[in-house]
């Protein structure tokens, strides 16, 4: 096989990232996915057709994805410098929700954030106040990240702008938002309430209130400065607003970086600090392996050697569709699976019916593995649960909500189409 080498890269990248505690090289996702970006533009000088050149490496870095994480890290700092996590988790305390209304709280409210504000900055702000929510409970951190993680990728689903991969598919349907919300919108709130149960099954046994929240719950929090909390909500609010208006997601976040940072009039130092680079680094290095692996054709390959086993019944040919999806967007992400993907999907009997499904499906597909979404790993290097939650442990949980998700969803856009 001519890809032989590009394919061994592509796969032992993959496994540094999967296995963080991998004993013959334990150096975590961002390293490995940088070692394994930099081995593909290494092959390439060796031969052309194994790697990806210096020059095609940097283009294929997704700025949008990137600048839009480096302004929401850079605002969601200025919040916590601010006190606005303490307060939060002492608000919701104060409130004295049982765990399992937590649960369902976290799960709902970013997925219904997300279908507005796109899942991937619900996740950067969120996650801290999730996090310091829990510890303060006494409660077990893994089942309320995962909940907002896997809330805020199902409800996404719910508009084409709540991810990503929903704006590309807008682009390339035609779908217009309110024809995508009347029926997406119904099917990504009902994946929302399952993926809710699903974790609360899935974490019944830990999900018992503890003395402890009590306690913590009644200790008041304030802002360390009520005038930069102020400032740094108002530029969030025009940050969302601007989202919600149509404008550039990535320039949006960054305009709104930069303004806090001007008003602030002081030494920005600390809130780039505060800013996740590694998960930065983790992602402009993905993309590069992905990009690379994309030159095989081998995804190509498959692709048209899997259409003719595509049934004629539409249920049928939808259900396969989805399947699809969901194995295809852990390999190559949902973005490019999309793109590799578009001629396929146009030639179905109900383009309408497919492109919905698409978005639905490569969306629900996020919550299979630690690596289908963006979210995911947001969530995990935000809170630093990198040793709690693992590929497997993860997976655990991702595979259940994953298939109740889906059935139910892309169950309820067939019945009503």
């Amino acid at each position: 096989m001519s890809h032989l080498p590009t394919l061994a890269v592509f796969v032992a990248t993959y496994v540094l990232i999967a296995f963080r505690r991998l004993s013959l090289l334990p150096i975590g996702r961002p390293a490995g996915a940088l070692v394994g970006a930099c081995a593909m533009v290494v092959l390439a000088s060796i031969e052309p057709r194994w790697g990806i050149d210096a020059k095609a490496a940097f283009a294929a870095v997704e700025p949008n994805t990137i600048g839009l994480l480096l302004g929401m890290m850079l605002l969601a700092a200025a919040l916590a410098e601010a006190g606005f996590f303490e307060m939060a988790a002492s608000f919701l305390l104060a409130r004295k929700p049982s765990p399992v209304g937590l649960l369902y709280g976290t799960t709902i409210a970013s997925g219904l954030l997300s279908a507005v504000l796109v899942n991937d900055p619900v996740c950067v702000l969120f996650a801290p106040v999730v996090d310091a929510t829990a510890r303060r409970a006494g409660l077990p951190r893994v089942p309320y990240l995962l909940a907002l993680a896997m809330g805020a990728n199902a409800g996404s689903a719910m508009t084409l702008a709540g991810n990503p991969q929903n704006m590309l598919v807008a682009h390339l349907s035609g779908l217009s938002y309110r024809s995508y919300l009347l029926r997406g919108g119904p099917a990504g709130f009902l994946a929302l309430l399952v993926t809710a149960a699903t974790l609360h099954w899935l974490f019944r046994k830990q999900l018992r209130p503890t003395s402890s929240a009590a306690i913590d719950a009644d200790a008041p929090v304030a802002a360390r400065s009520r005038g930069e909390l102020t400032l740094a909500l108002v530029v969030i609010l025009g940050v969302s607003i601007a989202f919600l208006a149509g404008a550039n997601l990535a320039f949006a976040a960054l305009t709104g970086a930069a303004t806090l940072l001007v008003l602030r009039r002081r030494d920005p130092a600390s809130l780039f600090s505060g800013v996740t680079w590694t998960v930065l680094v983790f992602f402009g290095a993905l993309f590069i392996v992905a990009a690379a692996f994309q030159r095989t054709g081998l995804v190509d390959e498959t692709l048209a050697a899997a259409r003719p086993f595509i049934p004629a019944d539409r249920g049928a040919a939808m259900a396969a569709l989805s399947a699809m999806f969901t194995l295809g967007c852990q390999v190559v992400s949902n973005v490019p699976f999309i793109l590799l993907a578009e001629p396929m999907i146009r030639t179905l009997p109900d383009p309408t019916l497919a492109w919905t499904v698409t978005a639905m499906a490569t969306t629900l597909a996020g919550n299979l593995t630690l690596l289908g979404s963006v979210a995911n790993i947001i969530v995990v290097e935000a809170a630093h649960a990198e040793d709690e939650i693992g590929f497997v442990t993860y997976l655990r949980a991702g595979l259940p909500v994953t298939v109740a998700s889906m059935v139910v969803a892309i169950g309820y856009l067939l019945l009503v189409s």
